[in-house]
């Protein structure tokens, strides 16, 4: 038999304990407090959709308790914080909340505000297109704002390491990935052709990661070396794995979800929609037989440089080859079909000198010292188009000699 005594301390003990266990937790309950969250860093679980009581949890894990030493957040900071979480819930990238992505967002609200106009202004020309070539590959319509963080949706943008175009590809990535790149054309510089090979590297990543944050970070950093670090650490999470990468793919996550919220809530921060001098709303192609100047197709069909440059980026040297298709207005296209014969003739007659397109026929006479090299470097030509537009078999020059030289008016 127990004792009386010691059976009436046991259950004393026990009720005691229960007591102290439900202070505990309503305790606990009384933290969960929206109002006095500090550091809302969700991100240390990336791909989840969590509930306000899970993310204030989370939270409280690395945070302290104590809620009267922690900083309060501003009902600006809230806002942000509330409408990253719309974008979360209905996208399968991480929009995070934390103070990575709250310094981009500041930044691109501040200092960087013009950018963000200019690319609401510019975005409409390109983001249907890409928009369309994410749908097919079945690949988050969000990453539509990387080539913005990547290139600020300039076709003809060049790195200083080479990466070219929108999506700013390396030349042997850009080979890899079917993108032609020779003297005359960079493909890496057509936004189409260039998204359509994003798109494949995107799910070639996602293959490998299974995870859009790593995605993301491999797609700057390389995959070669988010690999080696997931597995030198032993991490597969893109946050906790941050502090461990390079300075730039630190920044590259946070400024892409930064972008992304700036760029779908522009309206509610009052800001301004860049006007785009380009008005273009419908566009065909068309391919000449022979190849043709940007300054010739300008004169002939009443369609500006800026224009030509801005809708086929991906020739170089303002030339168009002969059998490549150009992008041009709908209605230059008409113009083009009725004259195209014509067209061929006024280029015939324009490179036989016969039509003279902004440029002067100068005759030169050779000086002493004279060589053709330093001729040619005086006024902006080439060697062999002296040689050729006077029929010279060698570089001999004499002192007397005259030159025919045609140069651009403005000289």
């Amino acid at each position: 038999m127990i004792d009386r005594n010691i059976l009436l301390f046991i259950i004393f003990t026990l009720t005691n304990l229960n007591v102290s266990i439900s202070q505990i937790d309503t305790i606990k309950i009384e933290e969960i407090n929206e109002s006095k969250l500090v550091d809302l860093d969700i991100s240390i679980i990336p791909e989840a959709k969590i509930s306000p009581l899970d993310s204030i949890s989370i939270i409280h894990k690395n945070t302290k308790v104590n809620s009267e030493e922690d900083p309060i957040l501003s009902p600006e900071e809230k806002l942000i914080y509330n409408r990253l979480r719309k974008l979360d819930n209905r996208s399968p990238m991480d929009f995070s909340y934390n103070k990575y992505t709250q310094f981009y967002i500041e930044r691109y609200l501040g200092k960087d505000i013009k950018l963000i106009s200019k690319m609401l202004g510019v975005s409409p020309f390109y983001f249907p297109m890409i928009e369309q070539e994410l749908d097919k590959f079945q690949i988050p319509l969000e990453l539509k704002y990387l080539a913005i963080v990547e290139s600020a949706l300039n076709p003809r943008a060049r790195s200083k390491s080479g990466a070219t175009g929108i999506w700013q590809f390396m030349y042997p990535t850009a080979k890899e990935y079917g993108l032609n790149v020779t003297s005359y054309i960079d493909e890496r510089q057509d936004p189409r052709k260039s998204t359509i090979a994003a798109c494949k590297y995107f799910l070639f990543l996602y293959e490998i990661f299974g995870d859009w944050n790593l995605v993301l970070a491999a797609y700057n950093g390389g995959p070669g070396y988010i690999k080696r670090l997931i597995a030198k650490k032993e991490i597969n999470n893109y946050w906790d794995l941050r502090p461990h990468l390079r300075k730039e793919t630190q920044g590259y996550v946070p400024k892409f979800i930064a972008m992304t919220y700036v760029m779908t809530y522009y309206k509610e921060h009052n800001i301004e929609v860049y006007n785009s001098n380009l008005n273009i709303e419908e566009i065909d192609t068309v391919t000449f037989k022979k190849q043709a100047s940007y300054n010739l197709i300008s004169h002939m069909f009443c369609v500006s440089t800026e224009t030509l440059n801005y809708l086929n980026p991906s020739y170089k040297k303002d030339l168009l080859p002969a059998g490549e298709a150009i992008c041009l207005p709908k209605e230059v296209i008409m113009d083009v079909a009725r004259n195209e014969d014509y067209f061929y003739e006024y280029l015939e007659k324009v490179y036989n000198k016969e039509i003279l397109v902004n440029e002067i026929r100068l005759v030169y006479v050779v000086q002493k010292g004279d060589y053709l090299g330093k001729i040619a470097k005086q006024y902006g030509l080439s060697v062999s188009n002296i040689k050729d537009w006077n029929k010279m078999h060698s570089d001999n020059l004499s002192i007397g000699d005259k030159l025919i030289l045609y140069i651009p008016d403005e000289i």
